[in-house]
């Protein structure tokens, strides 16, 4: 096999574009006669390792977990701590629209995170709950669990994060949900299984009980342990913290849920402010399948927890965007306000009525003639008008035909930033 001549080929396309699986690439590979992919996933698995930082986190036969930073993760992660921590930071300077928010948040990550572990009830029922404080069914007690659990984080987090808060967001998240031999004061102390209800063997056999206190022992110090001797990013901690938790397994119940409340903790100390914003947990629920499938990736795949953190920057970055569009749709006019003062540009009142016209147009195309008759304006005032909303970024000028349309991209464009 010529594997000189495929290799920048492959590296880019199994490492730098995609961080495929020994599955992936094997299925991608399958015509390729010539090749030896024994020998080329060999050399892709060397390169990712040689590449990658190495965890002070073990599996259960002792071997260490491990992942690498692509390319596009790099990006993904700049995006992250620089685009998005900052856009939006931008658009919630009111103290109001922070309060809309995070309330809105932590309804639908109360909501959701139960969801995603079996919880079955509706959107409007669960508000009913968490505001009179009245479970009716165990449901309704895990979504009340989650919203309380999430309020004795924000409440604590000027403390460690080490396994007394731990144990407390456990207890908090399955208060009155477990059965009388699922409860213990710290850590179980028998073997559990991860079952799928349409599968006869389980889908997952974590460590034995044994094993249990010494592996979180190990994460507490990673999490805590600034001088590592290498820097790993808060978000990737953040998921790497998700992960452990999850493989290890350290309760009877509740894993999932402690593992997103605690690594949501961690990024609220690190300073990641606008995770108070928006539910993560949301997203997953969308996602679910690659949610899982992430954990599955990342344990067959010689402990490479790239898998993972590929899978949850990806929601991340959904999450986000979602929070930011909904920013601009529902604040729109006030933040369009505060952001066109502090910029120092001013609107004619013909173009601030338009603009509040427009969002409510069943199509978010324009043209200068429709522009003019609405105002009843001289053609070459209509042109000016628009001229200067499309050079602030509100509109698109397209030609269709023989005349310009102008698309209304509103205030998402105009915060654009090179």
């Amino acid at each position: 096999m010529d594997f000189q001549g495929f290799n920048d080929n492959i590296i880019n396309l199994y490492i730098n574009e995609r961080y495929l699986t020994r599955k992936e690439i094997l299925f991608r590979l399958k015509n390729r006669p010539t090749m030896d992919f024994n020998l080329v996933w060999e050399k892709i698995l060397n390169f990712r390792k040689g590449k990658g930082n190495i965890l002070p986190l073990k599996d259960q036969k002792d071997n260490s977990f491990w992942y690498m930073i692509p390319p596009f993760v790099e990006k993904q992660i700049h995006e992250i701590n620089f685009v998005a921590k900052h856009r939006l930071e931008e658009i919630t300077t009111k103290e109001l629209h922070k309060k809309i928010l995070i309330d809105e948040m932590m309804f639908e990550e109360a909501f959701y995170s139960s969801v995603i572990e079996g919880a079955f009830t509706t959107k409007k029922r669960a508000k009913e709950v968490v505001k009179t404080k009245s479970p009716k069914d165990k449901s309704e007690q895990m979504i009340l669990n989650n919203y309380n659990a999430l309020i004795f984080i924000l409440e604590n987090i000027h403390k460690d994060l080490n396994e007394d808060i731990f144990i407390q967001i456990h207890k908090i998240v399955t208060l009155n949900t477990l059965e009388k031999d699922e409860e213990t004061e710290r850590y179980r102390d028998n073997q559990v299984y991860v079952s799928d209800p349409n599968q006869t063997e389980p889908i997952y056999i974590p460590p034995k009980a044994p094993l249990v206190e010494p592996m979180m022992n190990d994460l507490f110090t990673f999490i805590n342990n600034s001088n590592e001797g290498q820097f790993v990013q808060p978000i990737v901690k953040a998921f790497i913290i998700h992960f452990y938790i999850g493989y290890v397994h350290p309760f009877f119940d509740g894993n999932g849920r402690v593992a997103r409340a605690f690594s949501f903790m961690y990024l609220l100390k690190q300073g990641y402010e606008f995770f108070k914003f928006f539910s993560i947990s949301s997203i997953i629920n969308k996602h679910r399948k690659n949610y899982y499938k992430s954990f599955i990736d990342s344990e067959e795949n010689n402990n490479d927890i790239t898998y993972f953190i590929t899978a949850h920057l990806d929601i991340t970055l959904d999450s986000i965007r979602e929070v930011i569009d909904k920013l601009l749709r529902e604040f729109q006019s006030q933040i369009l306000e505060e952001r066109l003062n502090k910029d120092g540009i001013l609107l004619s009142s013909r173009q601030q009525k338009y603009l509040n016209l427009i969002k409510r147009k069943e199509t978010n195309i324009t043209t200068i003639e429709e522009y003019r008759k609405k105002f009843k304006i001289s053609y070459e005032t209509a042109r000016r008008d628009l001229m200067e909303l499309e050079s602030l970024g509100m509109f698109k000028k397209l030609k269709k035909g023989k005349k310009n349309i102008y698309i209304y991209v509103g205030l998402k464009g105009y915060l654009n930033e090179d």
